[in-house]
């Protein structure tokens, strides 16, 4: 059997170490890329199969609309309590417009709608269409730092996993409770830390309405008042 000349010898050892730091190097390459794969399949609020039923998934569910400046999806995993909330100011404002309709002069409706507020019946039709008129649907989804604040830090869920406790990294507080039914998770806006922001966006809602029922019980006692005027005018004795 012949030996293989020197050179031939060299360039198969070279060859045998290049295609073993080839090989090395694919399997770096591919734990790497299965790494990253993990981490995107755990990564919060970037997964499309984030799961209601889940406390945590709800949550990004939540956030994840927020952040984008979705009405729609921040009204779909809210709770009914505030859905509730939203139906009982819709609900004023009918009030106010009945009102303003019944005791107020012709001529001063356009205005005493536009101050009391009523002028938005023109537009939204129920409670969700109170919140979504007055959702700001500004868009954060691209702002990293704000993403990040809201991520979860710590995750409570009481024995009966019917309510749960969520504090981000911002140490903003959220509270959840689950649907029997559905057995999903809704955020419990009206009793959060965003409870604050809501009441205090709505707030000239309570002020218009008193400040209306005033107007009103001053006129009916302006009326009172010259109604009795003409009685007592009627009822002086005439001079023979």
């Amino acid at each position: 059997m012949k030996r293989a000349p020197a050179a031939v010898k060299t360039v198969a050892s070279a060859c045998a170490k290049f295609g073993s730091k080839n090989r090395r190097r694919a399997a770096r390459a591919a734990l790497w890329a299965l790494t990253m794969l993990m981490m995107l399949a755990w990564a919060p609020g970037c997964s499309s199969e984030l799961d209601p039923t889940e406390p945590d998934g709800a949550y990004y569910l939540f956030r994840d609309a927020l952040l984008a400046g979705d009405g729609e999806g921040v009204w779909k995993y809210s709770d009914q309590a505030t859905h509730v909330y939203f139906q009982d100011r819709y609900e004023h404002l009918v009030e106010m417009d009945e009102t303003i309709e019944q005791f107020l002069p012709l001529t001063d409706h356009r205005i005493a709608r536009q101050q009391s507020g009523a002028v938005l019946l023109d537009e939204v039709k129920d409670g969700k269409g109170l919140f979504l008129k007055l959702f700001q649907s500004q868009k954060f989804a691209e702002d990293e730092a704000i993403r990040i604040g809201t991520d979860i830090d710590e995750l409570e869920v009481n024995k009966d996993s019917t309510a749960a406790r969520i504090s981000t990294r911002a140490k903003q507080v959220y509270l959840l409770d689950r649907d029997k039914k559905s057995e999903q998770w809704h955020i419990m806006l009206m009793e959060s830390e965003t409870s604050k922001s809501i009441e205090n966006s709505l707030g000239w809602l309570g002020h218009n309405e008193s400040a209306l029922q005033q107007t009103v019980e001053d006129l009916v006692a302006e009326q009172r008042e010259k109604r009795e005027a003409i009685i007592a005018e009627l009822m002086k004795p005439k001079a023979d």
